[in-house]
């Protein structure tokens, strides 16, 4: 049997090179780089904006009795000069027993205590302002004079007293409003300027008020009016003419 000979078998040919993955162009990352160079930028900015002053309004407050209140607002600035929405404050009073505060972020209520001057100080980060509070409360009212004799007139004519006010320290209150009132009205009435006027005979006490202090006057009224001055009396039905002249028609 004849030898067999080998087969002639093909060399396997070179496998093709496989395709190298694509790469994208470095144009394309740099609008990445470029938003959030942009975005670290803005936040070192925000970030070196911070609170450099404050500024308070109203700048100062006056009260005339204890428990008294007003608001207060506070306008925060940073380095850049801009306002800062989102900066808040610390509120506190230098004497809590002038004045209290209260208040949350930029707004704030002040209320009076006692007699005296404190500071109200708002502080945001290192920057601060303060304003300041006085309480004068009137403790003490002089009138003068110290008693009143009025005449009643044809034409009506009030009585002005010179009221004096004094604070808790004794010193003198020329702000104030001054009213007057009378405890029979029929005798006397008073008016917001400090005035008595006389209305009908006989005799009362007139009260002069400013704030919470007060004083009393003796007020005594005597009738100085002519006969053409005085209401004419009435007597009789003086609709009975009128009655007679507007009678019904008789049926």
């Amino acid at each position: 049997m004849a030898a067999m000979l080998p087969l002639p078998f093909p060399r396997p040919s070179a496998a093709p090179p496989l395709p190298r993955p694509s790469r994208r162009p470095r144009a394309r990352a740099l609008p990445r780089l470029a938003t959030v160079a942009l975005l670290a930028g803005a936040g070192a900015l925000s970030a070196c904006d911070r609170p450099a002053r404050v500024e308070l309004d109203p700048p100062s407050l006056r009260f005339h009795a204890a428990g008294q209140s007003a608001p207060i607002r506070a306008s925060v600035r940073g380095t850049s000069g801009k306002l800062l929405p989102a900066a808040g404050c610390e509120w506190a009073s230098s004497d809590p027993r002038v004045a209290a505060v209260q208040g949350k972020l930029r707004d704030a209520t002040v209320t009076a205590v006692g007699p005296g001057t404190a500071a109200v100080r708002c502080s945001a980060d290192r920057a601060g302002a303060s304003a300041q509070v006085v309480v004068r409360i009137a403790s003490r009212v002089d009138a003068t004079p110290a008693r009143l004799d009025l005449r009643l007139q044809d034409a009506p004519a009030p009585a002005a007293l010179q009221v004096q006010v004094l604070d808790t320290d004794g010193r003198p209150l020329s702000d104030r409003p001054v009213a007057t009132r009378c405890a029979d009205e029929s005798v006397c009435r008073g008016d917001d300027r400090g005035q008595i006027w006389p209305v009908g005979p006989g005799e009362t006490r007139a009260t002069v008020q400013v704030d919470s202090a007060s004083t009393t006057v003796p007020v005594k009224v005597v009738d100085a009016r002519t006969a053409e001055g005085r209401p004419r009396r009435v007597s009789g039905n003086p609709m009975l003419d009128v009655e007679k002249a507007f009678a019904p028609p008789k049926r």
